[in-house]
């Protein structure tokens, strides 16, 4: 059994899940870390979940700068499975083909920062930022 503990302390017990699952719900709710049912229980922090799950990249959430890497295939798919979103979906939500959300996600091509931004917003792992606040 799994329990999200959120950043004001409320807690939220989490059944019927497996552990990658679990981090999943970790870093959509943005709890602060989870709580892992063993003697003694263990703590998985919000960045671990990150590392665990192919999201922990320095830089892979960040604004666009000339220095910014496109995601791997992997950290792609992983992106839609935290999103829950398929492939259709995400193909509808960005304005490009399935197949190319497919091959994006095999590893073939780079991931356009625009297309890698909506869908990180999407997801709830950054924020929507303003175009007035884009030069700060």
């Amino acid at each position: 059994m799994f329990v999200l503990v959120l950043r004001d302390g409320t807690r939220s017990a989490l059944e019927d899940l497996g552990l990658e699952d679990a981090m999943r719900a970790l870093v959509r709710r943005q709890a602060d870390y989870l709580e892992i049912a063993a003697d003694p229980p263990r703590q998985l922090p919000y960045a671990l979940a990150l590392q665990e799950l192919s999201l922990g990249r320095p830089g892979l959430f960040e604004r666009y700068s000339e220095h910014w890497q496109p995601p791997s295939g992997e950290e792609f798919k992983e992106l839609l499975r935290l999103a829950q979103l398929s492939r259709s979906s995400a193909a509808r939500l960005v304005g490009v083909s399935p197949g190319k959300i497919g091959k994006w996600a095999g590893g073939v091509g780079d991931v356009p920062y625009a297309v890698w931004r909506l869908l990180t917003i999407y997801a709830g792992l950054v924020p929507a930022d303003l175009a007035s606040n884009v030069d700060k």
